[in-house]
């Protein structure tokens, strides 16, 4: 496949990763999941497309779609649209660690459609191990009148 330059050094995130997450926030039970995670490439651009799915026990719990997109020299940004009403502009910074690579978007937009709940901010942290066949998911989230806070994790692998 021919990759865009800035998409050519993420290859290794395209594919479905899958696994199990829990989540918790002071305003709900805590709870646990599953996840599936797929970036897939469009030939010659410059970003990977993202989806994102998650099942209870009881069924489909979540889903996401959107598109991360390197954007030069360690820079990246990460645009999310939800069901709940919901977009997302995350802008973050890819660095290595000891073998490890860490994906984290700590400045983010939210827009809320009129009818949704009021997230005011969020951030998300990727964390891929030495071998990139191990993927760690955070998501920290200020809503419902709470400062922002983690509110669910996941371990996926490829």
């Amino acid at each position: 496949m021919n990759l865009h330059p800035n998409v050519a050094p993420f290859s290794f995130l395209i594919g479905t990763w899958s696994g199990a997450g829990r989540g918790y926030y002071p305003t709900i039970a805590g709870f646990e999941y599953r996840e599936t995670v797929t970036f897939s490439a469009i030939p010659g651009k410059p970003f990977l497309r993202y989806e994102q799915k998650t099942q209870g026990a009881h069924g489909p719990m979540h889903t996401e779609l959107g598109f991360f997109r390197p954007v030069g020299e360690g820079k990246l940004e990460f645009t999310l649209a939800q069901p709940t009403g919901q977009t997302e502009l995350l802008e973050g910074a890819v660095a290595e660690f000891d073998g490890e690579l860490r994906f984290d978007f700590e400045q983010s937009t939210v827009v809320n459609s009129p009818a949704a709940k009021e997230v005011k901010s969020t951030a998300r942290f990727y964390v891929l191990n030495k071998e990139r066949t191990v993927l760690k998911t955070r998501f920290d989230m200020a809503a419902a009148g709470q400062q922002l806070q983690q509110h669910l994790e996941s371990h996926l692998e490829k």
